[in-house]
Order: structure tokens, then C-alpha cells, then sequence
């Protein structure tokens, strides 16, 4: 009888474990905490939800409903809130920005593509896939830099999008993959926040992946700054991103992006 009583008290306490090792509810909380904090700081008028789903990927997605889900997994990877807020704001950049509904219409273009075209015109097939690809990676770029804008409006640090991306991008061939190489990614954060918000720089962010972050890209950097064709180049990127900023501060304002209008449509064309 102690013996199946000692039995019962083990499972109970590792039910007890389990459920404490993963709140949903706390978990929730938190991402609602974080993406309300963001959305009334901005003065973002979009119906986002936000969600919490129990899996162990290190990943985080935003649809063409507006939710944004936020995995266990990643959740138990940032080192901190304005990680969080970091991959959040990214989240909402898509939303902001069209891009769900962009590549909602795209991917429903490509399909009607696919059932046309014969065997013969594979390789037009794989030029478009490309042009998606392209696509894409703009989008993860736009979405990183306005997801920095939210943040910093929120009060969080936006170099804290460095340090994440340094954790979980990878370096990879860039022209294969619909996300842009890691580095990429950190250099096109850290001169975005160079130029708008110099301030933070100097001040730098304390995680050892933002101080690693900082020693792969430094080079980089070092070699615009010497380079007057090449900060030239700069300044007139960062010229056209402070327009799109702009832009899409106007953008925020309303309920929905035009390609959320296409999509729309083609979904009343498909009934």
C-alpha cells in the first residue's frame, strides 16, 4: 500500500511539474501584455489577436486573420521582454505592411500559374518561385524595421532585435531562401537604428549575442564608414526608409493595407 501510495504522489508531482513548466495562461498574459503595450504606444488601429500555441519550435507567425501566435518554444528562447517585443513587433510588421494578404494573393496567382503551364515551362515556373522568394525576403527586412519602430515607441530598447535575430537567424546561401541571411538581417536592424535612433547605439545593448551580433557586422560597418561612395549609399537608403516610415505611420491608422483589399476580393471571386 506505500508502495502505490509513494507511486501516486510521484505522478502527482510531476502532473504538477508539467503543468507548472508550461502556463498557457501566464504565457498568454504576457504576449497580450507586450503586443497591447506596442499596438496603444504606435496607435495602431488593427485588430490583432495574439496567441500562445504549446510547441516546442522556436517560431512565431502572423495570418491573414490578424493573429499573431507565439510558440512555446520561443517563448522559452528570448532572453527577455524586449526580445519578445522584438519578435512581436516583427509579427505586426507583416501585418502593418500587407504581407500575409500579399502573399495570400501571390500564392493563389502561382497556383492558377501552376495548373496552366506544361512540363515545357518548368523553368518560368521557377523564375516566379524566385520572384516570390525576393519577394519575401523584402518583406522580412520591412517587417524588422518596423517592428524596431514599434518598439522604441513602446520604450523598448530596438537593438534588442539584434541581439534575437542573432540567435535565431541563420547564415545561409541568401538566394534560395525566402528569409534573408542573419547577417543581413542584423546589419539592415543595426543601420536602421544607427540613423533614426543614434542615441541607443552608443549605449549599446547588454546580452553576449548582441556583443557577437556586433562583432560579425563590425567590419561591415567600419568599411562604410571609411568610405564616402559608400556612405553616400547609406545615407540614401536610410533617406528612402525614413519616407516608407512615413508612409506607413499612415498606414497604421487604418484597418486594412491594399493588399488586403486584393485578397478580399479574390476570396469574394472564389465563392
Amino acid at each position: 500500500m506505500k508502495k502505490i501510495l509513494v507511486i501516486f504522489c510521484l505522478m502527482m508531482f510531476n502532473l504538477a511539474f508539467a503543468t507548472t513548466d508550461w502556463n498557457s495562461t501566464a504565457a498568454l498574459k504576457r504576449v497580450n501584455t507586450i503586443g497591447t503595450k506596442l499596438l496603444k504606444a504606435n496607435n495602431v488601429n488593427y485588430d490583432i489577436e495574439f496567441k500562445v500555441s504549446n510547441e516546442e519550435d522556436v517560431n512565431a507567425y502572423a495570418n491573414l486573420d490578424k493573429e499573431i501566435y507565439v510558440y512555446k518554444g520561443l517563448l522559452e528562447f528570448v532572453d527577455n521582454d524586449e526580445e519578445l517585443a522584438g519578435v512581436i513587433g516583427h509579427e505586426m510588421g507583416h501585418i502593418i505592411n500587407g504581407h500575409c494578404a500579399k502573399q495570400g494573393v501571390l500564392g493563389t496567382a502561382i497556383a492558377v500559374f501552376a495548373n496552366l503551364v506544361s512540363k515545357n515551362e518548368i523553368v518560368t515556373a521557377m523564375g516566379t518561385t524566385l520572384a516570390q522568394s525576393k519577394l519575401s525576403r523584402n518583406d522580412e527586412f520591412e517587417a524588422d524595421i518596423t517592428g524596431v519602430d514599434l518598439m522604441e515607441k513602446a520604450g523598448y530598447n530596438p537593438l534588442a532585435m539584434v541581439s534575437l535575430l542573432n540567435k535565431i537567424s541563420g547564415n545561409y546561401i541568401d538566394i534560395l531562401q525566402t528569409h534573408p541571411s542573419g547577417e543581413k538581417r542584423i546589419l539592415n536592424v543595426y543601420n536602421y537604428v544607427d540613423y533614426n535612433y543614434n542615441s541607443k547605439i552608443s549605449k549599446g545593448y547588454p546580452t553576449d549575442s548582441y556583443q557577437k551580433a556586433l562583432v560579425m557586422i563590425k567590419p561591415t560597418i567600419e568599411k562604410r564608414k571609411n568610405s564616402e561612395a559608400l556612405a553616400q549609399k547609406f545615407n540614401k537608403q536610410q533617406e528612402k526608409l525614413l519616407k516608407k516610415k512615413e508612409k506607413r505611420a499612415k498606414k497604421m491608422q487604418g484597418t486594412s493595407s491594399v493588399w488586403d483589399g486584393y485578397y478580399t476580393t479574390l476570396q469574394y471571386l472564389a465563392n
